[in-house]
């Protein structure tokens, strides 16, 4: 009995131990991780190249790929959304007029809402000016952030070039640590954490892409100022299931009431977003991403929080794919082999052909 609690004990004090010691590598983590999320997404692309050209060819032709898009595509587009955002903080005094304008037209909502009679426009503006200024008065800060995250994003990337070319040498390396009647099963566990990381990843990708792509096209044929810029925070937003795309859908309507046609620009803007999230959620999204992540919408939402608190802005963005692969290995530990391997052969088969 105090054997058997004693054990219990060091089993804790270790699993403690592990713990600290991966939040306190957390930097290297996030690296490596990233690695594993560009090699998984990769893979499909380098096995049909690898039956025709060198392994080092077919592994490097995805990253030229990827760079092309990059250097033509990203780059201009994250271009015009940083001119429209610098647009949008110089025309910022004059919404701020029209807002207050607006506000004076709506006094019954001042007499009923006291607090709306108390904003100032002008203190906001200061405030923001001020908030600006700090924000630019610590270039060096934001440059040595840029740098730092240049620099992991380079190691991430030729770290997961060793890893699609060494890939079979690496998993049999790994595999050594365990008994040869295991080996079959933790093959299985990996393909699967592979297959199922790279066909979230790369689905998710696209479903961002489109849904952002169809909100600043539509923004743009409503007339509405800065659609690529509010096209991308859109895209970016919809990392959260449901609450991501109305949450960016505010500031577009905002901006539609501070129109001349206000209320008629606000009341397009809410169709397009209603129109773009029901194509997207029952036409494109599944069609795009299967179902490549087994994920309630509420797993997603306290993943992507506790992802932020632990490791910031990276957190946020690998939350997902991380709980994912935690997913993968619960149900590896926790559910039963027949039930364990219909759900793989049908992940499988509702994955692979749409991506």
């Amino acid at each position: 009995m105090v054997e058997a609690f004693k054990r219990k004990v060091y089993w804790l004090l270790g699993l403690i131990l592990v713990l600290t010691g991966l939040y306190l590598a957390r930097e290297a983590l996030v690296v490596v991780f990233t690695a594993f999320i560009f090699a998984s997404a990769l893979l499909p692309m380098v096995e049909k190249l690898d039956d025709k050209l060198p392994r080092w060819v077919a592994v490097l032709i995805p990253y030229g790929l990827l760079l092309i898009i990059s250097v033509g595509v990203v780059l201009p587009l994250a271009s015009i959304a940083f001119q429209q955002l610098q647009k949008f903080i110089s025309d910022l005094p004059g919404y701020m007029d029209i807002f207050k304008v607006w506000l004076g037209q709506w006094s019954f909502l001042s007499k009923r809402y006291p607090f709306l009679s108390q904003f100032n426009p002008e203190m906001a503006l200061q405030q923001f000016s001020l908030q600006n200024a700090l924000v630019f008065s610590g270039f060096t800060g934001i440059t040595l952030a840029i740098s730092q995250v240049s620099l992991d994003l380079l190691s991430a990337i030729i770290i997961s070039i060793f890893l699609l070319l060494d890939r079979e040498k690496i998993q049999r390396y790994f595999l050594r640590f365990r008994p040869t009647r295991d080996h079959a099963r933790l093959n299985e566990l990996i393909e699967h954490l592979i297959r199922s990381t790279g066909a979230f990843v790369t689905g998710q990708l696209m479903f961002m892409v489109s849904f952002g792509s169809l909100i600043a096209l539509g923004l743009y044929l409503i007339g509405l100022p800065f659609p690529v810029l509010l096209g991308a925070i859109t895209g970016i937003l919809t990392l959260v299931p449901i609450l991501g795309p109305n949450i960016a859908m505010i500031p577009a309507l905002v901006l539609a009431l501070l129109m001349p046609n206000g209320w008629l620009a606000a009341l397009w803007v809410f169709i397009l977003y209603i129109a773009v999230q029901v194509l997207e959620n029952n036409i494109i999204g599944p069609w795009i991403m299967g179902r490549a992540v087994g994920l309630h919408p509420l797993g997603i939402i306290l993943s992507i929080m506790a992802g932020g608190m632990l490791f910031g802005l990276p957190g946020i963005v690998l939350a997902i794919p991380v709980a994912a692969c935690l997913n993968i290995i619960l149900e590896e530990w926790f559910m039963d082999p027949e039930h364990r391997l219909e759900r793989l052969i049908f992940t499988q088969s509702s994955t692979e052909p749409e991506i």
